[in-house]
């Protein structure tokens, strides 16, 4: 334990500058991941269109309309006994619209003469339409319910109530709104996730070159020529590895746990697959600079095998738009694995994805024995 330890300090002390940097770009996905998910944006704020509310009678139906605005359209109600206090509001775009039940507006559907809605607007086009459609659903569903009533107010009052909470659901344009704030937020964070392989694999250059400059220095071979084990150099080596990918990692991971955005990933589990794909990442760095003769070599296996493998595993691009020899040739590369957990995840949270994780152990074992048994060959040559 002690030879892994000098080790892996040893490695740490000559990689003063990669410490920061995986810190930094593990902050950078954080930020990578609010301008993707679009989580800043002003359109909708936190619910759905803002209008203001001038009751002039309080009866069951201006509370049932209450109810409707707000419950079913999802709308930011503003309300006010000052009709000019609401003009200014909608003036100074506060609100859209301005909605008026005017006075004696139940006992006129309780006598079958309606009277309309009074609802003004400004040049807020979009907003109107949508307004105005739903009112007219919904003044068309009162003067049903009071047909049936028969002018009785109690027997209104009790159909407002059945109606309510028989009612199918609607779609809503806050609903809608939501619904692709998540989707953008789940979209956002596959793309992160994308990032992160390919920052993971660029810093690995780092391990690798420390390797290469050992192994061209002489000192890679006294160290095989003392009485270091196989397993307690790898160990000591990778361990340093591990802990760049991790400080890229941990930012992310605690950014997902604190703010908890909606990404349909319990973040433990993508910490254990960022874990094992980092893992892969260093033994592929200890292998490369085990068996290439010169750096350039080093950085166009690191470099052109990130790039390729990010391109082909969904990550940027989905794997359904791809053609059929790209998906089936993706299914070799840890990256598809990973990122397959993570859709699948977001499709069911209850789905198995320990498969994809054995499967990027599994890529990461094939090249620690490759590196083992590239150091164990070059001590016995040295004897």
């Amino acid at each position: 334990m002690k030879k892994i330890i000098l080790i892996f300090c040893n490695t740490l002390l000559r990689s003063k500058m990669i410490l920061p940097l995986s810190l930094l770009c593990g902050i950078g996905l954080c930020i990578g991941f609010n301008l993707a998910s679009g989580t800043d944006e002003g359109s909708g704020g936190g619910g759905g269109i803002p209008v203001g509310l001038l009751a002039r009678e309080e009866t069951a139906v201006t509370e049932d309309f209450r109810e409707y605005l707000t419950g079913e359209l999802g709308m930011e109600l503003t309300e006010s006994a000052d009709i000019e206090l609401l003009n200014t509001e909608m003036v100074e775009r506060n609100i859209s619209a301005v909605i008026e039940v005017p006075d004696g507006f139940e006992a006129a559907l309780l006598t079958e003469n309606p009277v309309p809605l009074e609802v003004s607007f400004l040049d807020d086009y979009t907003n109107a339409a949508f307004i105005s459609g739903y009112l007219e659903s919904y003044t068309a569903g009162l003067n049903t319910l009071a047909l049936a009533a028969d002018g009785d107010e109690a027997l209104l009052t009790s159909l407002l109530d059945k109606m309510r909470t028989e009612a199918p659901p609607v779609t809503t344009h806050a609903a809608e709104s939501e619904a692709a704030r998540e989707e953008s937020r789940q979209y956002a964070f596959r793309l992160i996730i994308g990032f992160y392989m390919m920052i993971c694999f660029f810093l690995a250059y780092g391990t690798a070159s420390q390797l290469f400059d050992d192994r061209k220095d002489g000192l890679f071979n006294r160290i095989k020529a003392s009485n270091v084990h196989t397993v307690q150099y790898l160990t000591g080596v990778c361990a340093s590895g591990m802990l760049f990918g991790l400080l890229i990692a941990a930012p992310f991971l605690i950014y997902m746990a604190v703010f908890k955005p909606d990404i349909a990933v319990p973040v433990w589990q993508a910490g254990v697959l960022s874990l094992l794909y980092n893992l892969f990442v260093t033994a592929v760095s200890v292998t490369v600079a085990l068996y290439l003769k010169s750096k350039n070599a080093i950085l166009s296996i690191i470099v052109g095998t990130a790039t390729i493998m990010n391109m082909v595993s969904g990550a940027f691009i989905p794997i359904e738009l791809t053609p059929e020899f790209i998906r089936q040739a993706a299914r070799v590369t840890p990256a598809y694995w990973f990122i397959n957990a993570v859709e699948n995840l977001q499709a069911d949270i209850n789905a198995g994805w320990w498969l994809n994780a054995a499967v990027i152990m599994m890529f990461a074992m094939v090249f620690f024995i490759l590196s083992g048994i590239k150091y164990a060959q070059g001590g016995r040559k040295k004897r």
